[in-house]
């Protein structure tokens, strides 16, 4: 195709259409196809379209462009029109279609779409959208563009000129972001290297990155994990990662230490690496050196061999750690300060408790549950016929929340208590009641 411009430099399709009432003197004559043929270091990432649209009403037109499918991009005019009352003036596409919603009628009722024109070259689509909005006469007032078109591709952010330092390239100049998106996507292609997220480089750029960390090029430094600056063993550091990979130390350590040494009132001269925990009630080693002594047990299955550890003790016996220190520290606050004989400290760490809460429910049919909360709650659930004679279907967790909330909670309940906690009684509820309830 040849326009008053000239020629299209880049593969471009363009379609016919008919000219809307009063955009121009005449129809418009129909446009073969020109296809040419770019370098394939030239082809593009993207297809840009050039669209139309015309209001069935009044015939009113808009031209724009998009990088995206069609159905796309009229879902984003559709999501704006009815998400984002604040957005589309007066006079303006999104307003029009925000009217014709009012008015009861679907987009496609109200507006009819056509595709003008479809170019690999951003720069081309830019002159196409320009000289569509000439040619049709779509610029306010006879049409819903507010701008001339050709501005920017993609929103204000193209239509900013792009200075970026490469690397390896020196100084490239670009007319937009989204050129340098997609010379820097070639380059990532010939390497093998995912394509960049267009929206991840608008919202970097949006946040004040350079342009070069912005497409991934080089690295960047926030300084979020920057810290004033700290010494560790007569070096000084201002990360925790950097002092982590030199010391070979977790960084949870690091982080405690600091801590302690700003309780202790350290400044940022004196060296942090001192152990600085202070021994507790049961911690031996010294001042300045809190460790608590590793706990000693009886080996569990030979009464001849010497004492072990916790960790090893619940190897043996087939138990988690956590478990047997759980038993062990129970015992130690239970008992009435006699000495600990190997038989009593076997039996407790070994011999597994029932710490289950016992409770007896009077169902409304005369039977009796008896046992732990979670076994009468789950026996209760599973009747299909006691189900059915409870006006509140509660759950287990409905259940236990409403015992925990009962005044006597976990001493000895009330039949009226479990009545309600239960959901067989929802007109009484003790909890409620501030008053003491009598029990059984």
């Amino acid at each position: 195709m040849t326009s008053e411009s000239g020629g299209i430099p880049a593969k471009t399709t363009i379609a016919a259409i008919s000219a809307p009432p009063g955009s121009v003197a005449g129809p418009l004559e129909s446009v073969a196809p020109a296809e040419c043929q770019p370098p394939a270091e030239m082809t593009a990432l993207w297809t840009w379209l050039v669209y139309y649209i015309r209001r069935r009403a009044d015939g009113r037109p808009y031209v724009g462009v998009t990088s995206r499918p069609l159905p796309v991009r009229i879902a984003a005019y559709d999501h704006t029109a009815r998400l984002r009352p604040r957005l589309g003036r007066p006079g303006t596409l999104v307003h029009a279609i925000r009217q014709a919603y009012a008015d009861g009628l679907s987009f496609h009722d109200a507006f009819q779409v056509d595709i003008l024109a479809s170019t690999s070259s951003p720069e081309e689509a830019r002159r196409l959208e320009r000289h569509w909005i000439a040619r049709l006469r779509t610029a306010s007032p006879h049409g819903f563009n507010v701008m001339p078109g050709g501005a920017s591709l993609g929103g204000p952010a193209n239509a900013v000129p792009v200075v970026l330092e490469h690397p390896a390239r020196g100084t490239l100049h670009y007319g937009s972001l989204l050129q340098a998106i997609a010379d820097i996507d070639r380059e990532r292609q010939n390497l093998g290297e995912p394509p960049l997220q267009p929206g991840a480089v608008y919202a970097r750029r949006a946040m004040g990155w350079p342009v070069a960390e912005a497409l991934g090029l080089t690295k960047h430094a926030d300084g979020r994990r920057k810290r004033p600056l700290f010494r560790w063993h007569g070096r000084t550091y201002d990360t925790l990662q950097e002092l982590a990979l030199a010391e070979g130390l977790p960084i949870d350590a690091i982080r405690s230490k600091l801590y302690r040494a700003r309780q202790a009132g350290c400044d940022a001269a004196e060296d942090a690496a001192p152990d600085r925990r202070l021994p507790g009630r049961r911690r031996t080693g010294g001042a300045g050196c809190g460790r608590q002594p590793p706990l000693v047990l009886p080996h569990p299955l030979d009464p001849q061999a010497d004492p072990v550890d916790a960790a090893r003790f619940a190897r043996l016996i087939g138990l988690p750690r956590a478990t047997v220190l759980h038993r062990y520290h129970r015992l130690e606050r239970e008992r009435d300060g006699s000495a600990l004989t190997r038989s009593a400290v076997l039996a407790a760490l070994t011999r597994r408790s029932d710490r289950r809460r016992i409770i007896t429910l009077a169902l409304p049919d005369g039977r009796r549950l008896s046992g732990g909360v979670r076994e009468v709650i789950r026996a209760v659930l599973a009747d299909a016929e006691v189900e059915q004679s409870r006006p509140e279907r509660l759950g287990l967790s409905a259940i236990r929340a409403r015992l925990r909330r009962l005044p006597h909670w976990p001493g000895r309940l009330t039949p009226t208590e479990l009545l309600w906690a239960f959901g067989f009684d929802p007109d009484v509820n003790p909890s409620a009641d501030p008053r003491p309830m009598a029990a059984e």
